[in-house]
């Protein structure tokens, strides 16, 4: 009987260390969708004749160029570039000054995004190039 209360509690402790573990690893990460490699994130943006603004920049590299490159959320202010799961939910956002919402594996530097939204506050103090 006592084996059993035992394993009963290291179990219960075991389901409650998991839950918060993973709740603990939801974040926020503020940062611009742009291209794997950061052509667009310069000033003039790197991409092929005729193509000035960002938005254009990235759509061409994701959808039109040889070797299509996947959307990244990058950071100017850490310099921090972290892949993206979910390439879907993210495109309508290329481009723009967001907020995600996820869980980070260290290791790959991948989100599991859960959620997306504009970072008013990127525009309101004049961030957004």
């Amino acid at each position: 009987m006592n084996r059993f209360l035992a394993w009963t509690v290291s179990i219960a402790a075991a389901v409650s260390f998991m839950a918060a573990s993973s709740a603990a690893q939801t974040n926020t990460f503020k940062g611009e969708i742009t291209d794997e490699h950061l052509n667009c994130t310069q000033t003039p943006v790197k991409a092929v004749e005729g193509i000035t603004d960002r938005t254009a920049c990235v759509l061409y590299w994701a959808h039109s160029a040889p070797d299509k490159e996947k959307y990244v959320l990058y950071d100017s202010a850490t310099k921090t570039v972290y892949h993206l799961d979910d390439q879907d939910l993210v495109q309508p956002y290329i481009a723009a000054k967001v907020e995600v919402t996820g869980t980070l594996n260290a290791a790959t530097k991948t989100i599991k995004v859960t959620g997306i939204k504009v970072d008013e506050s990127a525009y309101k103090t004049g961030a957004h190039e």
